[in-house]
């Protein structure tokens, strides 16, 4: 009787434990983020959530778009447009399930392929994630609590291999990057939210996405 009584008790647990990681991201559609870039002020917007994917636009003072990208929980990006370059990867989605909930210590490894759709080029990727602390973020509305996650990313093509770190800082319960840092072999990226704003009538409606698992087509 000891025995199932213990059995039973793993068996809550397990169940606990699954349904503390969401079926879809928390992003809300609507939910814009005013970022500092560089000295310059862009606003980040999310614009769709289908599944497990939520679409951020990045569009310039002037209201133009700088970029467009699909991140999976709104943490590991699918694919996108960055300045006009359109590409799409093609990798196993579930790996990714690995690093959530997330909790300091968790890891993930993701090995795919990148396609750059208009070149008709591609480049495989090895990336190493890692879930490697926590930090408040302040910004203008209160301050958010963040997991800071560390991507080490590999791209190899035509015997070329270049990497570059992304360190991300990031809001779970709104599914969000509240501030990016990214260094490559000859170049450095930054940039922080200052504050969010959520739809005032959020449109939550999640829709299924018809695809193959792990690949978008733009």
């Amino acid at each position: 009787m000891k025995h199932i009584s213990v059995v039973f008790l793993l068996f809550l647990a397990a169940c606990e434990a699954v349904e503390r990681v969401p079926a879809t991201p928390g992003a809300l559609v609507g939910t814009r983020a005013n970022i500092k870039m560089h000295g310059q002020d862009i606003v980040a917007q999310v614009t769709r959530v289908i599944d497990k994917l939520v679409t951020t636009e990045f569009r310039d003072w002037r209201g133009g778009i700088i970029r467009e990208i699909n991140l999976y929980r709104g943490l590991f990006p699918v694919s996108g447009t960055d300045q006009g370059l359109r590409y799409e990867s093609s990798f196993d989605e579930s790996v990714l399930e690995n690093l959530f909930p997330l909790k300091v210590g968790n890891t993930a490894g993701v090995s795919g392929t990148m396609f750059y759709v208009d070149g008709g080029e591609s480049a495989d990727f090895y990336t190493h994630i890692e879930v490697i602390g926590e930090k408040t973020i302040d910004l203008k509305d209160g301050p958010r609590r963040t997991f800071v996650v560390q991507l080490e990313w590999e791209f190899s093509w035509n015997g070329n291999v270049r990497r570059k770190t992304d360190t991300l800082y990031f809001d779970a319960e709104r599914s969000m990057v509240l501030k990016s840092v990214v260094r490559g072999q000859n170049f450095q990226n930054y940039w922080v939210v200052v504050s969010v704003e959520e739809p005032d009538n959020p449109n939550v409606e999640r829709e299924p996405r018809n695809r193959r698992s792990g690949t978008v087509m733009i």
